[in-house]
């Protein structure tokens, strides 16, 4: 299933940006609808979408709330620093769970180190129960995987660096 994540993001975006509790958006069968935390003014726009998704983003929370860092998760500062200019970031286009392999008992799609192509899977993205495979942007060779297995991940959160070919 072909996702439209630019067409989503500019949904989200104009959501927040109104301050919507709720945005539904239908053409024919197909919606998408998204729901923001904290908002309570009912407002309706309509537009075709080109695929049904939900997206439902993360409501903020105090820092005092936050998890603790897991030792396994990398911090934002150091794929700044990690990554030069030249690498390529795959990032997630959506709120979800990271996957690494296309089942539990399978290999992993890539490892560090490897080489991929344009176009090849490089992950899931789990969200609402539909797995979202990731396709890599560039050719290249795969320099880090910075999330592990299982791991939640934001929208626009850093998944791997790749160093272009």
């Amino acid at each position: 299933m072909d996702i439209n994540t630019d067409k989503i993001k500019e949904l989200a975006d104009l959501a927040i940006e109104k301050q919507l509790a709720e945005l539904i958006v239908q053409d024919g069968d197909k919606s998408v609808t998204i729901k923001l935390p904290g908002y309570s003014l009912p407002h309706m726009i309509h537009q075709a979408p080109p695929q049904q998704v939900v997206y439902t983003p993360p409501a903020p929370a105090p820092i005092a709330e936050l998890p603790p860092v897991s030792s396994h998760t990398v911090p934002a500062e150091a794929v700044k620093s990690a990554a030069d200019d030249r690498l390529h970031k795959i990032t997630s286009p959506m709120v979800g769970t990271f996957y690494s392999a296309p089942s539990p008992d399978s290999p992993p799609f890539v490892n560090v180190g490897q080489g991929i192509s344009k176009g090849q899977a490089v992950c899931i993205i789990e969200a609402m129960k539909m797995m979202n495979e990731l396709e890599a942007e560039v050719s290249g060779k795969v320099t880090r995987v910075l999330v592990e297995n299982g791991q939640p991940v934001e929208f626009g959160q850093v998944l791997m660096l790749v160093e272009p070919s």
